[in-house]
């Protein structure tokens, strides 16, 4: 089984992981200056484009099809859980604002590509936790469930999704899809992020 897909999403979506990376959110928490409300604020803006975008795919019947468990691959219970143990009360979060400019995942190629993103960002997470835990009042069962991921298990995870990226990204055209639905969503996240 050929791996070219997997050298296709890391190449061609460095730029965009790279702005990712670099906003401004991110690299406060890389140099210690975040402050609690800064971090609530951040888990907000993801809140704000996952539960939408979670929806949709649960509503597209997709996972389901692709063997993708959303009640442990999905992100939204994780930060409504941090949310609210950081003090918003469920009135708060339910009208916290849902991002309506969102990835197209109508195949099954663009939601694998999609997912990329989010599945990929569970790897960095382990390290975010590990460096928001120095400073901030937060632990993984405390305020950074939402980066912690998916704990010892994240490696696991992430290999059984890589066995799906590469199953379905074996033609030319389903590469093309999969990375360039890669490429939409780290777009579309880093401009509701910077909104």
């Amino acid at each position: 089984m050929s791996t070219e897909i997997l050298e296709r999403l890391r190449v061609d979506t460095a730029d965009a992981h790279q702005q990712i990376e670099n906003n401004v959110y991110a690299r406060s928490m890389m140099d210690k200056s975040m402050t609690l409300a800064q971090y609530t604020n951040y888990l907000q803006l993801f809140y704000g484009f996952l539960k939408p975008l979670e929806q949709q795919a649960i509503h597209s019947g997709l996972p389901v099809a692709l063997g993708l468990n959303m009640d442990i691959r999905g992100k939204t219970a994780l930060l409504e859980r941090d949310l609210l143990h950081l003090g918003l009360t469920q009135e708060q979060l339910s009208q916290l604002p849902l991002c309506t400019d969102l990835p197209n995942i109508s195949t099954a190629e663009r939601l694998i590509g999609c997912f990329y993103v989010i599945e990929g960002s569970t790897l960095g997470g382990q390290i975010i936790t590990k460096q928001l835990m120095k400073f901030l009042p937060v632990e993984p069962e405390a305020g950074i469930s939402y980066f912690n991921g998916y704990g010892p298990h994240t490696r696991d995870q992430w290999l059984s999704f890589r066995e799906l990226i590469l199953q379905h990204g074996q033609s030319d055209e389903s590469r093309h899809e999969i990375v360039q639905s890669a490429r939409d969503t780290f777009t579309l996240l880093q401009r509701w992020i910077n909104a």
